[in-house]
């Protein structure tokens, strides 16, 4: 998958979003280039009771920033997500991948929205890439990866890549959000969190 940026007919900014259906099972995309910036909604919809993994092309830059109350990269309920880098070829000397998410106000950079559900289902694993998440809060908050503002969320599991995580007001950068719990958090392997920085 790649593209997204672009204008309108009246030149205004305008990307495409993502939206994946609910029950569709277990699911790969390889993301090279996607550019997902929406004023309202969702830019990356994970639905519910999936199986996703996103693969991040190398040399690429994947960027996803939803509307109020949505969380970046939006997990429903029963979803687990696996963000990992692309296999590169033999000899390529191409940059790893990265990916950017951006939660709405009171939505997860990666994670749960604001309020959308009490069920501790979804989970969260990071195996690889250069992954920037932001919350940008409002009057309570999501976590950068986790929860949302009263929408809980289960393990969080990094295993490697390179991670930034923020959140505003009263978040954490990994993990709950305000009211939304979070379930076990494990950080292991390779994995280099850069910055951790809550609300």
């Amino acid at each position: 998958v790649a593209g997204g940026s672009g204008t309108d007919a009246a030149c205004s900014p305008f990307s495409g979003r993502i939206s994946l259906a609910d029950r569709i099972g277990a699911m790969e995309l390889t993301l090279g280039g996607v550019v997902c910036r929406v004023s309202s909604g969702r830019a990356l919809s994970l639905g519910c009771e999936n199986d996703i993994t996103l693969l991040l092309d190398g040399g690429t830059d994947n960027i996803f920033e939803s509307g109020a109350g949505c969380a970046g990269i939006s997990l429903g309920d029963g979803t687990t997500l696996h963000i990992d880098s692309a296999r590169l070829p033999a000899g390529s000397d191409a940059p790893i991948g990265t990916l950017t998410a951006i939660g709405g106000t009171d939505g997860a950079g990666i994670g749960r929205d604001s309020g959308g559900s009490r069920i501790q289902s979804s989970r969260i694993f990071i195996l690889g890439g250069v992954i920037t998440v932001t919350s940008t809060g409002g009057k309570s908050g999501g976590a950068g990866i986790g929860a949302g503002l009263g929408a809980p969320v289960g393990d969080i599991v990094i295993r490697g890549g390179t991670v930034t995580a923020s959140a505003t007001c009263h978040a954490a950068a990994i993990g709950a959000g305000v009211q939304g719990e979070c379930g076990d958090i494990l950080i292991t392997g390779t994995a280099r969190i850069t910055k951790a920085l809550g609300g």
